[in-house]
């Protein structure tokens, strides 16, 4: 159903002398409904639907706007919200939500979004006991671009993906049903291009391939709180620019070619599980001369395992393009990349004992 484009008359107040007094003028109500229901798409839906009792244009105003935004609201609010939209499209829809719901509920919620060409998806389930499995549909959305998923459900291992506009993937402190589950989403995603994943559940191996994604965030969070991975790869991203890993603890680290990677952040984590130290030191700076290409590196190693002398001094990787770095290691490195790097331009050391 379409807007009417309506004009309401100016509401002028006067001065004493007869002449309108400019700052009684109703300029907000002299815009048509489409500036006006955009302008209310910047608030979340509560808000939104409380501009109904300016006037008896305004009424319905809110039930044109094209997103939807639930913040921490009660099922029955959402649930009438939903019924008495009257335009037919979802742009946003953004749910936030921490009390107890049934998976049909949640099917539901999506669904409507789904069905609507919903093309930003921002997911949060804060209550503790929401493990179970979300909504097919919500993998098999042809629209959605940007996609966001918030300590909710799991991921699956198997069953369709398709998401072939997506570019941006947010997944923070989900669950997922077997190390599969990421490889499986990300087969499903041909044009994504923007990766943020922060881990709180263990994986033996985290495995990261996506042929187009030129942004990658892993973030592991530190031991005790989960999110420790055996094993990480980074396989056949030849387009990455982008890449910060934090508080890596892994043992085995194999990584592809980088060579269209511009800037990378890369911290390690010590987690004390070691089983092979001269193994673990080869696989670390086997994983930097992959970093070789950058133009900006930011290296910290307070927090990590020693390297081993011997396998250090064998270390000869060159880094051309090397114009910035910030390193926070022992002088071992730091005179390493002041051999290494014949531009470096800018240099931040902070020693590590």
């Amino acid at each position: 159903m379409a807007i009417t484009e309506q004009h309401s008359r100016r509401r002028r107040g006067k001065h004493p002398h007869g002449e309108p007094n400019p700052s009684s003028i109703d300029r907000l109500s002299d815009l048509p409904d489409s500036v006006l229901t955009h302008i209310l798409s910047f608030l979340p839906t509560n808000l939104s639907v409380r501009t109904s009792i300016l006037g008896q244009r305004w009424r319905f105003l809110w039930a044109y706007v094209p997103n939807l935004e639930f913040l921490h609201e009660n099922q029955e609010i959402i649930n009438r919200v939903m019924l008495l939209r009257r335009v037919q499209t979802v742009n946003i829809f953004r749910l936030h939500f921490y009390l107890d719901y049934s998976a049909y509920q949640l099917e539901t919620w999506l669904t409507f979004a789904v069905i609507r060409g919903v093309q930003k998806l921002d997911l949060s389930l804060e209550y503790e006991d929401t493990i179970s499995g979300l909504p097919g549909c919500l993998f098999t959305c042809e629209t959605l671009v940007d996609l966001s998923l918030y300590y909710c459900g799991l991921i699956p291992a198997s069953g369709a993906v398709c998401l072939p506009r997506l570019k941006i993937l947010r997944l923070i402190s989900v669950q997922y049903e077997a190390d599969e589950s990421l490889p499986h989403l990300l087969s499903g995603c041909p044009g994504l291009e923007d990766l943020e994943i922060r881990f709180e559940s263990d994986m033996v191996c985290c495995n990261v391939s996506s042929p187009t994604v030129k942004r990658l965030v892993l973030d592991f969070i530190y031991e005790g709180c989960g999110g420790r991975s055996d094993r990480l790869e980074i396989d056949n991203t030849p387009a990455l620019e982008y890449l910060e890993i934090n508080n890596c603890s892994s043992e085995h680290i194999k990584c592809g070619v980088l060579n269209s990677l511009i800037k990378a952040e890369i911290g390690f984590y010590n987690d004390e599980k070691k089983q092979d130290y001269y193994l673990y030191s080869r696989t670390v700076l086997e994983f930097f001369d992959r970093l070789r290409n950058v133009e900006c590196l930011k290296l910290d190693l307070s927090c990590g395992p020693d390297i081993m002398d011997s396998v250090l001094s064998a270390w000869t990787t060159m880094f051309c393009n090397l114009t910035k770095l910030e390193l926070h290691a022992d002088c071992r490195f730091l005179s390493k990349f002041l051999a290494n790097a014949d531009n470096l331009e800018t240099l931040i050391f902070t020693e590590v004992c």
